[in-house]
This record gives structure tokens, sequence and C-alpha cells, in this order.
């Protein structure tokens, strides 16, 4: 890629909120980050979410995903809440603002614009936790992070309170491993805060054991055991990151004002239980909690 188009591209995403960009030649996953991701699946450790299982030679193969890619650009981009919820009924600091997919294509657009003007031969593409895709690995092999004992990403600075977005592309970029050793030396903090044990190893989560499968994604009954130990979350789980001494640091940014707008929940369950759909859709149609819908954080309340 010529030097001018990646300065380009990195002052671009820079200006529109996106803290740390790296760039990776788009080809095969190395094999033993293919071989641990079939092991999980084999053994059921992504519970119900069957489409963890689909396309998967296209997560290993960036290029079967979007034809013509030969790089890919990994940028992390701050939460819309850097700090952790400590009501009563707790919410996940990434939910606490608009829907991240649309919110950062919006900020992406420019850099995808320029993208397309110089190569208008190949439509670049915008992906955020919306295709199969190795996120936290090419992240990783970017130099953007390393993968902690609680699977999450942890930039040296930012802890794991961003999002991952990735810009597919055909400009050509030669491959530069920039990986960082995983720097949780003896500390398993995450591990033995997690009252549901669902990090079983390092670095391996059961999303059968998961709070923030239970209260997001799952269709089935809660089972009683997680139940007991939810501890007020109504929609996802930071628990494992709050311990983390990476996210000790307080870290604020504009954009993350921004994402975050007036944005507010109730804060007790009788609240909540005045919601209709009409009124749930006014004020979190456009926020994560939509993927749970109302119906979901009602069970969830009940179980409080």
């Amino acid at each position: 890629m010529h030097p001018e188009y990646k300065e380009k591209i990195i002052n671009e995403l820079k200006e529109n909120g996106f803290v740390a960009i790296g760039f990776n030649k788009a080809e095969m996953v190395d094999s033993a980050f293919a071989a641990k991701y079939n092991s999980w699946l084999q053994s059921g450790m992504h519970a119900n979410m069957s489409w963890l299982e689909r396309n998967n030679e296209k997560r290993f193969d960036p290029t079967l995903l979007h034809s013509g890619t030969k790089t890919i650009i990994t940028a992390i981009f701050p939460w819309p809440e850097t700090k952790f919820d400590s009501d009563e009924l707790k919410i996940a600091a990434y939910a606490h603002g608009f829907d991240y997919h649309q919110f950062l294509r919006e900020k992406a657009k420019p850099v995808l614009e320029f993208i397309a003007k110089v190569n208008p031969n190949h439509k670049p593409r915008f992906f955020t936790d919306s295709a199969p895709i190795a996120d936290r690995y090419w992240a990783q092999k970017a130099g953007l992070g390393f993968i902690g004992k609680n699977s999450n990403l942890i930039h040296p600075e930012y802890g794991s309170r961003f999002f991952i977005a990735h810009i597919f592309t055909a400009l050509s970029e030669e491959s530069e491993n920039k990986s960082l050793m995983q720097a949780c030396g003896n500390c398993t903090r995450c591990i033995n805060a997690c009252p549901t044990n669902a990090i079983i190893e390092n670095g391996v989560i059961d999303s059968n054991r998961c709070i923030s499968y239970w209260n997001i994604e799952a269709k089935e009954e809660v089972p009683m055991e997680i139940v007991a130990k939810k501890a007020g979350w109504i929609f996802g789980c930071d628990i494992c990151q709050m311990v983390c001494p990476y996210n000790k640091t307080e870290i604020l940014f504009e954009t993350s004002l921004e994402m975050k707008g007036n944005w507010q929940s109730p804060k007790s369950s009788d609240e909540w239980f005045s919601f209709d759909e009409r009124l749930f859709e006014i004020q979190f149609g456009n926020t994560p909690l939509a993927r749970a819908g109302l119906k979901k954080i009602f069970e969830n309340l009940k179980d409080v």
C-alpha cells in the first residue's frame, strides 16, 4: 500500500474516533487458531449459537468473505460508556448507547469513500461484529492488543473497553505480524471473579456457563444455577472485565459521549415493567438492547 494512502487512512480513522489502527495481509488464519476454534465448537462450548458453526471457510480465509480483498484494516473504537455499571440492575457497558454497527459504519464512511476513489475497481467493505471474521485474531496480529485469559482483546492503554471493526480492501499490504504476547502474567482475577466458572482455562469460555449468553442470546430457559449467580445483570455481563487491571485506568473520549447520546435505562424492575413494545422501540430500538428485545429483558428481570 502506498505510504501516503496508509497515512491518510490512519489519520482519517483517528479523526473519526478510532483510537488504534493496524493492517494485515488478507490470508488464511494460522492452523493453530483454526484447530483451537474447531475444538471449541466440537466441545459444544458455543452453546446454542449455531451461527458460529457456519461459514467457517470464510472465517478462516477472509478472501472468500469479500472477493478481491488483499488487506484487512482493523481498528478499535471505545465503548459509549467506559465505566462499568454499578446499579442494582446492570447492563453491559458496551450497550449504553447507539447501535454500534451503524454508528461505526458512519464513522468509517470517509475512509471507505477514500479507498473507493483510490481503487474504483473494488468496493471496500466494512464489518463490525457482522460477519464470520476472526475479529480478535486479526486485531492481535495487527498489534492492537493481546488475547487475555478472559478471551477478550486487551490493549495496553485502553484495556478491553472497545469495539473491533474491519475494512476489507484490495489495496495491497505486506504481512507484518505485530502480535503482542499475552501480558496477564500470573493474574487470574477474571477467572476467580466469574461467578459461574465460565472461564474454564486460559482464553477459553464455555458459553453454557456464561451470564452474557443466557441474558442476551439464549432462547431456552435459564438454568437455576445461572439464575442464582446473575448478580443483577439483565443484559450482558462485565464481571471478568471489571476486575481486569488493564481496565482500572479511567478513559474518556468525545466520541464515546457522542455514541452514548442521551442514553439512560430504568433503574428499577417496576420502571422496566411499565414499558410496552412501542416505548421500548422508541427508547432502545437503535441500541444493542434491541437484540435481546423487551420480552427477553422482562424474563431476565424476573430472575434477578
